[in-house]
């Protein structure tokens, strides 16, 4: 799963609650109402005039095994009302693969911290190591996972020649702006005093890319 934020403004004064009903499906496949979505209620900006509503929703990073596919939505009143809804609102949600490239060779794992169109709901993901398997399965971590964590994780980095490419992957509906940043971390070595987590924020400017 990963996380997005969206938006409502309310078209008049004394609107009481806002929720939003979301959904997801195959591309190509219309969206299942009645029962099947989820609901969240939207909460207030402070300050705002109109009032600008805000949440934060949990979608998948895959349907039926394909990072491409549709997510459906529509506000509405809140509670058991369910008149009155929006028109329904679709978008492609896609990935695109983020890579890190360590040419000195003192990196074990690399995580990615990012957001879509800024930052009120990050995510993460673990990166898989090109050229890293054991028995023919990636032995780097899946997307948002953990990651390798165990002491055999140095020597199993070491078999890699240098430089080492590390691949991730990040989600959003397309065209939207994916802010990110790399973890940097070096786990397991020889000498506990070298182990270091430190972040590669683009020297405070952070990474940016368009779905």
């Amino acid at each position: 799963m990963f996380q997005l934020t969206k938006l409502w403004v309310d078209p008049f004064h004394g609107i009481d609650t806002v929720e939003i009903r979301y959904t997801w499906s195959p591309i190509g496949e219309p969206a299942r109402w009645e029962g099947e979505e989820e609901a969240e209620v939207m909460w207030p900006i402070p300050n705002t005039n109109p009032i600008v509503r805000q949440v934060t929703i949990e979608i998948p990073r895959e349907v039926n095994g394909q990072e491409k596919y549709q997510l459906h939505y529509r506000f509405g009143g809140g509670g058991e009302r369910r008149r009155d809804y929006s028109p329904v609102i679709t978008e492609e949600i896609v990935s695109c693969e983020v890579p890190y490239v360590d040419e000195e060779g003192r990196i074990t794992q690399v995580r990615l911290l990012w957001g879509v169109n800024g930052w009120v709901a990050p995510n993460w993901t673990a990166t898989d190591l090109d050229g890293l398997s054991l028995g023919g399965v990636n032995a780097g971590p899946q997307a948002g996972g953990d990651g390798i964590v165990d002491d055999a994780i140095y020597e199993l980095v070491q078999t890699v020649p240098l430089p080492r490419r590390w691949v991730g992957r990040v989600w959003g509906p397309k065209g939207s702006v994916v802010e990110y940043v790399y973890q940097l971390l070096r786990t397991g070595s020889p000498l506990p005093e070298d182990d270091f987590e430190i972040w590669d924020n683009n020297q405070t400017q952070n990474y940016r890319l368009t779905l």
